[in-house]
């Protein structure tokens, strides 16, 4: 074949794909199926200079999977590189380092008390000096089911945990509002494993009494992700659930089941905005732990 034919040829088939290209479908619903549905994708990140397509995705959240994420208690994330990096990196900025303390730390003689446990979440009575070294270990206890079932219902509800009264069922709670309540039952299925017959119609206290007796006294799988998500998006760069418990040991001579119960209460407390500093993590910790 001559040149100048095998050259007129080849130009032809490049019109021709690129108009095949430009008119073609680009699927994207489908795509979208697949990301969001079939695949349940949680945390999607776009990178490039504006979040053109994760607009689009979040309109398609809102409109079509907004009920199924409900019940299903799936939160998501969607991102765009130009705009969220300290999202997508959670932030991790360099911290420096804390002083060291003191030579010779006097303990403190009004450590925290090792008093019986608040119902909703066991955490220490006294408020340690700030000038104190460690304070003295509280016994430990871990969170019964009742003090969770009592933190995800009001987590849930976006109330603080004395408008949850125990005296209460989760239907009387959620004032009739059935999705509402299914996504409760959904927490409760994903936290504890199974729930006993008619929850939504059993009082609180006699719920959680039913579902201590096969209670292993460690948090479950939703609990864990709500706490996990709350310090990832509200704690200071590099303050991280370790250093979290970190301070909660330190600070308050608190077990590991007691510092549970801190951060079972602090779902409640949330802080609207991401915090700015560890110092004023530390202080927000602290006055949940009062």
């Amino acid at each position: 074949m001559r040149p100048e034919v095998e050259q007129e040829l080849a130009h032809t088939l490049l019109v021709e794909l690129l108009a095949y290209q430009f008119a073609s479908p680009v699927r994207w619903i489908e795509t979208q199926d697949v990301i969001l549905g079939e695949k349940t994708t949680e945390r999607i990140v776009e990178i490039g200079p504006a979040d053109t397509l994760g607009g689009m995705a979040k309109r398609t959240l809102a409109a079509k999977y907004e009920a199924y994420d409900a019940a299903r208690s799936v939160q998501r994330q969607i991102l765009c590189y130009n705009k969220d990096a300290k999202d997508i990196y959670y932030d991790v900025d360099p911290v420096e380092d804390e002083p060291a303390a003191a030579a010779a730390p006097t303990p403190s003689a009004g450590g925290a008390s090792a008093s019986a446990p608040a119902a909703a979440a066991p955490v220490a009575a006294a408020r340690p000096s700030s000038s104190a070294g460690p304070a003295a270990a509280v016994a430990d206890a871990p969170v019964g089911a009742v003090d969770i079932l009592r933190v995800l219902v009001a987590q849930k509800l976006k109330k603080p945990l004395a408008d949850i009264p125990l005296s209460k069922a989760i239907k009387d709670l959620v004032g009739g509002k059935s999705t509402l309540q299914n996504e409760i039952l959904g927490d409760l299925g994903k936290e504890f494993g199974s729930t006993p017959e008619k929850p939504e119609d059993t009082p609180l206290d006699e719920l959680g009494a039913s579902m201590q007796a096969t209670f292993n006294g460690q948090l479950g799988k939703q609990s864990t992700s709500l706490i996990a998500r709350m310090v990832s998006s509200k704690m200071p760069g590099g303050f991280n659930i370790t250093a979290v418990r970190k301070h909660l040991e330190t600070r308050w001579g608190l077990g590991a089941g007691r510092q549970d119960g801190v951060l079972l209460m602090a779902l409640t407390m949330e802080p609207a905005a991401r915090l700015g500093s560890e110092n004023d993590g530390k202080a927000w910790l602290d006055d949940v732990s009062q």
